[in-house]
């Protein structure tokens, strides 16, 4: 794994993104570009192999393609592939690929160095972004993604408001890699929750209940709740809500159902729980969550 860092006092520079559709058989086409790019798996599986290092990218994974590396499809997807891309340039100002064991040093430390005639700066200067990773299952990642699309797609006063949204999207998932490699040097695992927190992420659009959870995984279901909050801060089924919420944004902008649908594709019992519960947890309705972010650069290969 590389690491892509830069210094984020100057915003990154959008050059062009887009949503890609395809219906099947898409394979990447081999490029060395001068721009980076980022790319969001939305549906399906996306095989691309960055200088012989090869992914298979699948729903809320992303990989970052580097600047003056080849990359290349090397294999075909067999089923439907939607994924978003944006091609962006760093703003002047070091920046450094590095790899695993430098990083590891530069969690230990929280400083970074780019070069010798720098001091030492905390982390909090810089973008960290993982060359391959997942998305964090509230969503945010992808929503500032759609947001950024939006945005390139409109007329506004300045141009700078891609790349604010594009630098957004870059702290966000630079966030989520600070906050992993910390948890995962201070917080033990617990592989029984991890299990379950799994299970939820497959199985969200399932109808279940905490007792039916509880007896799946062999526990007393107030144990179970206790223990779950515990390890995640969230109660189990308001986790289970907030990942069911999170899948419905993303089918109320790639699909065009309607809510009804929508609510019960998302694991919703009925359309009123489902509008009461987005509204508690988005303070809008889905309908003026989807009129929000409805244009955007489709693209089908």
């Amino acid at each position: 794994m590389k690491y892509l860092i830069c210094e984020n006092e100057k915003p990154l520079i959008h050059v062009s993104s887009g949503h890609l559709l395809n219906e099947g058989c898409f394979k990447h086409p081999r490029r060395n570009l001068d721009t980076w790019v980022i790319i969001i798996c939305i549906k399906g599986k996306l095989y691309i192999a960055q200088d012989d290092r090869r992914y298979t990218l699948t729903e809320n994974q992303y990989i970052i393609l580097f600047a003056g590396y080849e990359h290349f499809g090397f294999k075909e997807s067999e089923e439907e592939l939607s994924y978003y891309w944006c091609h962006f340039r760093i703003s002047e100002g070091n920046y450094r690929i590095m790899k695993n064991d430098e990083i590891i040093h530069v969690f230990d430390t929280k400083t970074i160095v780019l070069d010798t005639s720098q001091t030492e700066n905390p982390i909090s200067r810089y973008y960290m972004l993982p060359e391959y990773g997942d998305i964090s299952a509230n969503g945010r990642a992808t929503l500032i993604f759609r947001q950024l699309l939006d945005l390139a797609r409109k007329d506004h006063y300045s141009d700078m408001l891609p790349n604010y949204a594009l630098s957004l999207l870059a702290m966000e998932i630079s966030q989520e890699c600070i906050e992993y490699h910390f948890q995962k040097n201070i917080k033990p695992s617990n592989p029984k929750m991890e299990k379950i927190i799994e299970w939820i992420r497959v199985n969200y659009n399932r109808r279940f209940t905490l007792d039916m959870i509880a007896k799946r995984f062999l526990y007393n279901p107030e144990y179970l709740s206790t223990a779950f909050k515990k390890y995640t801060g969230v109660p189990l089924m308001k986790y289970v809500n907030k990942v069911r919420i999170s899948n419905a944004k993303r089918l109320l902008l790639e699909s065009s159902g309607g809510i009804k649908e929508i609510a019960w594709e998302a694991g919703f019992e009925d359309e009123k729980t489902f509008l009461k519960r987005f509204k508690q947890q988005e303070h809008i309705t889905p309908t003026t969550y989807r009129n929000a972010f409805s244009r955007t650069k489709i693209v089908k290969k």
